[in-house]
């Protein structure tokens, strides 16, 4: 199995993620994890000692160019959210879009964009769900993926709506 995670800055909660990933090594599950997403100034500790620890485990780390980005995100199973602070989550919709399966907190955006099968509520809860797909990584590949309606974020449902917000026209109405 393989993890697509994208919390590499403070609000996206990479302690989280990285405790996490430290129960399942102990726990000597099964995976590979990519850190993918852009450097910034101030890389939380907790990610360096990840990508120590895991060693092999780690199949990517840091930024990739724009075609090395989707054919890591078509490479993995699971996409993983820890954020704290998201408006909108488009690093996940991405990763969806190309296949992963999402696991997100049942909080801020995600809970009106994915399915509750999809929503963890705990470190606990997203810890035994990724346990389970190391355990039983055939499950994760027989579901359907999400059933997540990424054609109702398109610019082809969205611009009438859009339009008609915008449109000057009808402001003096």
């Amino acid at each position: 199995m393989q993890v697509y995670p994208t919390p590499r800055e403070h609000d996206k909660g990479p302690e989280e993620f990285c405790a996490t990933l430290m129960k399942l090594l102990e726990a000597e599950k099964n995976f590979k994890v990519s850190f993918l997403g852009s450097h910034t100034s101030d890389i939380p500790e907790c990610m360096s000692d990840a990508r120590s620890r895991l060693g092999e485990r780690v199949v990517h780390y840091g930024p990739l160019e724009r075609e090395q980005y989707w054919q890591a995100l078509k490479e993995a199973d699971i996409a993983v959210s820890t954020a704290k602070h998201e408006f909108f989550g488009v690093a996940m919709m991405e990763a969806v879009a190309c296949g992963c399966y999402p696991l997100c907190p049942n909080r801020l955006v995600y809970p009106e964009i994915y399915p509750s099968e999809c929503l963890y509520n705990t470190e606990q809860q997203l810890y035994k769900k990724l346990a389970g797909f190391c355990d039983r990584p055939w499950v994760l590949r027989q579901m359907t993926k999400a059933k997540v309606e990424l054609c109702r974020f398109s610019w082809g449902e969205l611009k009438p709506a859009y339009t008609e917000l915008l449109d000057w026209t009808n402001v003096n109405s």
